[in-house]
């Protein structure tokens, strides 16, 4: 017996309905029995992409071939082996020094499963060391909460691997470490991000968290693995952002920010020393940053880091940043005191800034800045954008160009800018350093001396009191005249 046509019609518009519908209802309610569980999930569950990543691909290996024999190196190979950190020894982690500063406490915890480990972070006390024994860590909660105390200068909380290096956090929710309280210390541990298409934050930074120290860690795959901002107009202040490395394994899907270090409204922050790499974003606007700092803040400092755009030949379209002071912006309103600038007496200093397809160094809204002794290769230069926007750019090394848009203003002093980009044509940046498309940034010729000494950002600064270093770890004294990165490069590039 035949059914009318229109019949099989209805029937298999009812039975596609009915399909959607229950699929959609399942996948809420696992989605949701994954994201607000807080105890281990069920061994079924367990199974489903929750494996510690032990073997890290590299963005930089994708797409890329190796070279033949007799092949030399040239601007487009970029890094046509796995990129290796430790070809840079002046930045990112130190784990055999990692603890080697680290204030004397009054009680030591050691912890070797999630449940403790949780526990200990909730509940720590002035003055405690958490120890997390060696291995790997499955952190399924949605939010890992601080305690409620306050500890101090004196008597901190630390969060510590065993052994530097060898602890493994993978998070396979939006959030990590949710800190609002002053005085820790993280140091030493790997962060994973195992979320689709990538997790938020491996540490969200609020509030009451001044003097956070964050070390001689690893963060991998996470869109903003440091968050920093206010909470009911309190602000975390004075923090410490070093020896770090950041990266992605794939570039982001995500429509949300893609910036490693995001850091809104705090003021006297230092990004130091960290390596920070393929931070490409595919969704949204398509715009990603290394770092910035933004939202009203004062007193920060960019400086000494290590930042590659993309480390592979590919192009994958896009807009990436080097570093800011402004980033995309923040709403008069939303900003720290309402201030009418995103910061002021900034500086961005000491850094090496690579294959950006866009600027190395932006500054949107940065009053009274200072941009120096930076080496920006294969970007398309800095830029000073709106009139709130004052700069002293000075001793820096660039391809590209140094542009004054939207009003902004910029004092330019002593500076070697190339006017193309290697891709574009025109004169490069290859014949000044050794290898610089690799990161290899000795240099093949005297460099030029700058006509004025280094210009420190405040006074304390250029009296000794708080000592500054350049990029391969040099003290930089009060009279010191040097062009681009660093006075000089012993031991400082290992190509």
């Amino acid at each position: 017996m035949k059914l009318p046509i229109n019949s099989i019609k209805s029937y298999f518009a009812a039975v596609g309905l009915f399909a959607h519908v229950a699929i959609v209802f399942l996948g809420y309610s696992v989605f949701s029995q994954i994201s607000d569980r807080s105890e281990p999930l069920p061994d079924t569950l367990q199974r489903i992409g929750h494996t510690i990543k032990h073997d890290y691909p590299s963005v930089a290996v994708a797409g890329d071939t190796l070279l033949n024999a007799g092949e030399t190196l040239d601007s487009k190979s970029y890094f046509w082996r796995e990129f290796d950190s430790k070809n840079w020894p002046t930045v990112g982690p130190n784990f055999a020094m990692a603890y080697a500063d680290l204030p004397s406490v009054s009680r030591s915890i050691m912890v070797d499963n999630e449940q403790d480990i949780i526990r200990a972070i909730n509940t720590a006390e002035p003055g405690t060391e958490i120890i997390i024994k060696n291995g790997d860590y499955y952190l399924e909660q949605k939010r890992i909460n601080s305690s409620l105390s306050y500890p101090t200068s004196k008597s901190p909380v630390i969060v510590r691997a065993e052994t530097a290096g060898k602890v493994n956090l993978e998070l396979t929710t939006l959030e990590g470490f949710f800190i609002n309280r002053p005085n820790w210390i993280i140091t030493g541990l790997r962060f994973i991000g195992n979320c689709q298409p990538h997790c938020e934050h491996a540490m969200h930074i609020v509030g009451h968290a001044d003097n956070l120290q964050v070390t001689h860690n690893e963060f991998v795959d996470f869109n903003a693995a440091i968050k920093v901002n206010g909470v009911n107009r309190n602000y975390p202040d004075f923090g410490k952002v070093s020896h770090n490395y950041f990266y992605f394994t794939e570039p982001s899907e995500s429509s949300s920010s893609v910036t490693p270090i995001n850091l809104d409204s705090g003021n006297s922050w230092v990004l130091s020393n960290n390596i920070i790499r393929d931070f490409i974003k595919l969704g949204g606007n398509r715009v990603s940053y290394g770092a910035f700092i933004k939202g009203g803040a004062n007193n920060g400092a960019i400086e000494n880091n290590l930042i590659v755009c993309n480390s592979t030949s590919n192009d994958y379209g896009g807009y990436q940043v080097g570093v800011s002071l402004g980033g995309g912006g923040m709403k008069r309103a939303t900003r720290r005191d309402k201030s009418n600038f995103e910061t002021n007496l900034s500086v961005v200093r000491n850094n090496i800034m690579m294959h950006c397809n866009d600027v190395g160094v932006y500054i949107n809204q940065g009053k009274d800045t200072i941009v120096n002794n930076n080496i920006l290769y294969n970007t398309s230069g800095i830029d000073i954008r709106f009139r709130q926007s004052t700069a002293l750019v000075t001793n820096n090394i660039l391809s590209g160009a140094i542009r004054e848009r939207d009003k902004g203003v910029a004092e330019k002093m002593n500076n070697t800018v190339l006017s193309k980009n290697f891709w574009r044509g025109g004169e490069q940046l290859d014949g000044w350093f050794k290898a610089p498309s690799v990161g290899n940034f000795t240099p093949s010729k005297t460099l030029a001396k700058s006509e004025s000494a280094y210009p420190f950002m405040t006074a304390s600064e250029s009296t000794g009191k708080k000592p500054l270093y350049d990029f391969c770890g040099n003290p930089i004294l009060g009279k010191d005249t040097f062009v681009g990165a660093f006075k000089n490069a012993i031991n400082c590039f290992e190509q």
